[in-house]
C-alpha cells in the first residue's frame, strides 16, 4: 500500500510543480492589445488583449495535465503501441444487465407533473433579455426577413423563431405564451439530460441494482444542478450530442440512425444557439479521431454525408442571399464577442472577486484530466473501455464549454462554464464508490426486493423534497391555468414608469412605420407593435464600427421621428463587484451617439428615458 502511494506520488509531484508554475505565470501571459474594429467594452477600457484569458486558460490547465501525461508515460513505461491502443474500442464489450426503463419513466413523469403544478412566471418583463426574443420575432413577423433583416445575436431560434412558434402554437401573441413555450423547452431539456444520464449509467460495469441506485442519486443531483446552475433550453443540442455519441460508443447495432442525427446536429445547433453550436463542432474533433482510429468508416461516412446534406438543404431553403448574411452575421458575432462582452477572468489563488469559484473550476478541470489519463492507460480499470472513450469526448466538450466563464467572467457564467466538468467529476466519484461496493461485495447479502424498497423510498424522498405548493390543485386545473396565463395582457408585466413611457410612445408614433431604441430596453418596440427602423433590434451586440455605420445609414433611410435613449438598463452589461466603470449605449457606440446628438434633440423626459425628436 505504501509502495503504491509513493509510486502515485512520484507521478503526481511534477504536475504539482507545473500547477505552481502555471499559477505564477497567469498574470505574466500578456499580449499586445489590438482592437482594429473599435469595439468598446471592458477589454478596450483596460487596454486588455482578447487573447490573454484564452491563452492563460490553456496554459494553466494544459501544463499540469501534459506534465502528468509525460510523467505517467515515463514511470509506467507506456509504449507507442499502448498509446495508440488507448483509443481502441473494446470489441468484446458486454454490458451488464440494464436497469428497468420504468425508473426513467418514473422520473420523467414526476418532473413533468412538477412542471405543470408549478406557478407560472408572472415576474415583470426583462426588457433586455426577453426583449431580444420578442422584438426579433416581431421583426420577422412584420418584415419576413431572416439575417438580411435582423442582426441575429444568439441564434435563429433564440432571436426570431421561438417566440413566433409560441404565438402560433397558442394562437396568441403575448409575453406569457412565449414564457410558457420556453418552459416547455426547458422541461424537454431536462428530459434529455435525464435520458442521457440513464444511458450513461446503463453502460457502466455495475449490476442492475447498483445502477438503479446510481441513477436515482444522480437524478437528485441533476435536478438540483439544473435549477442552481441555470441550464436551460440552449443546452438541448449539447446533451443530444452526448446522448447519441454515447449510443454509438456503447451499442453495436442500429447506430446508423444515431450517426445521421450527429451529422445533422451541427447546423441545427448553430441555428439553435450559435455559441453552443460552435462548442459542439469542436467536440467532433475527438469524436472523428476515435471513430477513424477504430475504422468506423460507415459511421464516419454517414456523419460527414448527412452534415453536408443538411447544410445544402439549409442553403437551398433560405437562398444564397440569406446564407451570405448568415455567414457574415455569425462571423461578426463570434469575432467581436470577447471584446464586446469580455470581463477579465480573475487570477487563480487570489482574493480577486470571483477568484475562489474560478480556481475551483480550473482545478476540477485539471483533476478530471488526470483521472482521464489514468482511465485511458491503466491496464485494469473499473470502467469499460467504451465508456472511458465516451467520457474523453465529454471531457473535451467540457473544456470548450468553459469558454462561457472565460469570456463573461462573472459569478454566474463562471459557475455555468464549469458545470459539465462538475457533472463528470460527480459521476466518477459516485461510480467509484458504488463499484467498490460491488467489487468488494459489501452488500452481497441484500436481495433484489431490498433494493426495490430502497429505490421506492428514495423516489418518494425526491418527490417530497421537490413537490410544488398546491400540487394537486394546480395539476387538476392545468388547462384553465394555461388559458388564463397566456391571456394576461402584456402591460401587466411592466413597471409603472415603463407603462407611462409606452403610453406616451404609442401616441407619438401612431403614424410611424417603425421605431428605434438607442438603449438596452429592447422590448419597447415589441410593446409598440412596430418593427425596428434598423436591423439592429438588440443594439447591445452590434460590436464593430462598421455595424455602427450601417446602423446610421439605415437611420438616415428610415428617418424615425422619435428615438428613445437612457432608461433603467444602463448597467445590464456591466461588471459586478469589481469595477464601477459603466458602459451605457452612448458609451459603447460613440459613432451612433454622435449622429443622434447632431440630428435629434430632446423632446421629453420620462423618468430615466429621454425621448428624442428628429431635427427639422
Amino acid at each position: 500500500m505504501k509502495k503504491l502511494f509513493l509510486d502515485n506520488l512520484k507521478i503526481l509531484f511534477p504536475s504539482i510543480v507545473a500547477l505552481i508554475i502555471s499559477s505564477l505565470m497567469w498574470d505574466k501571459i500578456k499580449f499586445e492589445y489590438n482592437n482594429p474594429n473599435q469595439i468598446i467594452g471592458y477589454y478596450s477600457i483596460f487596454k486588455y488583449s482578447a487573447l490573454n484569458d484564452n491563452l492563460r486558460y490553456v496554459f494553466f490547465i494544459g501544463l499540469p495535465i501534459l506534465t502528468y501525461l509525460i510523467s505517467f508515460i515515463f514511470f509506467k513505461k507506456i509504449t507507442f503501441k499502448s498509446f495508440n491502443e488507448a483509443l481502441i474500442f473494446d470489441q468484446n464489450y458486454r454490458k451488464n444487465e440494464n436497469m428497468s426503463l420504468y425508473f426513467l419513466f418514473y422520473f420523467i413523469f414526476i418532473i413533468f407533473t412538477f412542471s405543470i403544478a408549478s406557478e407560472f412566471n408572472e415576474n415583470l418583463i426583462d426588457l433586455f433579455h426577453e426583449g431580444q426574443a420578442l422584438s426579433g420575432a416581431l421583426n420577422l413577423r412584420l418584415n419576413n426577413e431572416l439575417w438580411s433583416g435582423s442582426f441575429i445575436i444568439t441564434g435563429l431560434f433564440v432571436d426570431l423563431l421561438n417566440a413566433n412558434i409560441s404565438w402560433n402554437l397558442f394562437g396568441l401573441k403575448s409575453l406569457s405564451s412565449y414564457r410558457l413555450y420556453i418552459e416547455i423547452l426547458n422541461l424537454l431539456t431536462i428530459f434529455v439530460i435525464i435520458t442521457f444520464i440513464f444511458n450513461l449509467i446503463n453502460g457502466s460495469n455495475l449490476n442492475k441494482n447498483l445502477k438503479t441506485v446510481f441513477f436515482i442519486f444522480f437524478c437528485f443531483f441533476i435536478y438540483f444542478f439544473v435549477d442552481k446552475v441555470s441550464f436551460n433550453y440552449r443546452e438541448l443540442p449539447i446533451f443530444l450530442f452526448l446522448l447519441f455519441v454515447h449510443k454509438i460508443f456503447i451499442n453495436k447495432k442500429s447506430i446508423y440512425l444515431y450517426s445521421f442525427i450527429l451529422g445533422v446536429l451541427p447546423i441545427l445547433s448553430l441555428l439553435w444557439s450559435l455559441d453552443r453550436g460552435v462548442f459542439i463542432i469542436f467536440a467532433y474533433l475527438p469524436l472523428v479521431l476515435i471513430l477513424g482510429i477504430n475504422r468506423k468508416i460507415n459511421e464516419l461516412f454517414i456523419i460527414i454525408a448527412s452534415c453536408i446534406f443538411s447544410i445544402l438543404v439549409f442553403y437551398f431553403s433560405i437562398g444564397s442571399i440569406e446564407f451570405y448574411y448568415f455567414l457574415s452575421n455569425s462571423k461578426d458575432i463570434l469575432s467581436s464577442s470577447d471584446l464586446l462582452n469580455g470581463i477579465i477572468h480573475p487570477t487563480p489563488f487570489t482574493n480577486e472577486h470571483g477568484s475562489a469559484r474560478a480556481t475551483k473550476n480550473l482545478l476540477l478541470i485539471i483533476l478530471n484530466g488526470i483521472l482521464m489519463i489514468n482511465y485511458l492507460y491503466k491496464k485494469k480499470s473499473n470502467l469499460n473501455k467504451n465508456s472511458i472513450l465516451f467520457i474523453l469526448v465529454f471531457y473535451f466538450l467540457s473544456l470548450i464549454f468553459y469558454k462561457i466563464g472565460l469570456t463573461r467572467s462573472d459569478g454566474g457564467h463562471i459557475k455555468q462554464g464549469g458545470s459539465l466538468n462538475t457533472i463528470i467529476f460527480v459521476y466518477l466519484v459516485i461510480y467509484n464508490i458504488l463499484f467498490l461496493i460491488h467489487h468488494k461485495k459489501y452488500l452481497k447479502e441484500l436481495n433484489t426486493n431490498f433494493y426495490k424498497y430502497i429505490n421506492i423510498l428514495f423516489i418518494f424522498i425526491f418527490f417530497a423534497i421537490n413537490v410544488p405548493n398546491d400540487y394537486l390543485k394546480n395539476t387538476y386545473n392545468i388547462k384553465s391555468r394555461i388559458v388564463d396565463y397566456i391571456n394576461i395582457p402584456d402591460e401587466n408585466f411592466l413597471k409603472k414608469d415603463e407603462i407611462l413611457l409606452i403610453k406616451e410612445l404609442k401616441l407619438l408614433t401612431k403614424k410611424q412605420k417603425c421605431f428605434q431604441v438607442f438603449s438596452y430596453e429592447t422590448a419597447i418596440s415589441y410593446y409598440l407593435d412596430k418593427p425596428t427602423c434598423t436591423k439592429f433590434y438588440h443594439i447591445m451586440n452590434m460590436g464593430f464600427k462598421k455595424n455602427q455605420l450601417l446602423f446610421i445609414d439605415e437611420l438616415k433611410k428610415s428617418k424615425p421621428k422619435f428615438i428613445v435613449s437612457g432608461g433603467n438598463y444602463q448597467n445590464i452589461g456591466n461588471m459586478k463587484g469589481r469595477n464601477k466603470t459603466e458602459l451605457s449605449a452612448k458609451d459603447r457606440f460613440l459613432y451612433i451617439d454622435n449622429f443622434i446628438s447632431n440630428n435629434y434633440q430632446l423632446y421629453k423626459t420620462i423618468d430615466k428615458w429621454n425621448i428624442l425628436i428628429l431635427n427639422k
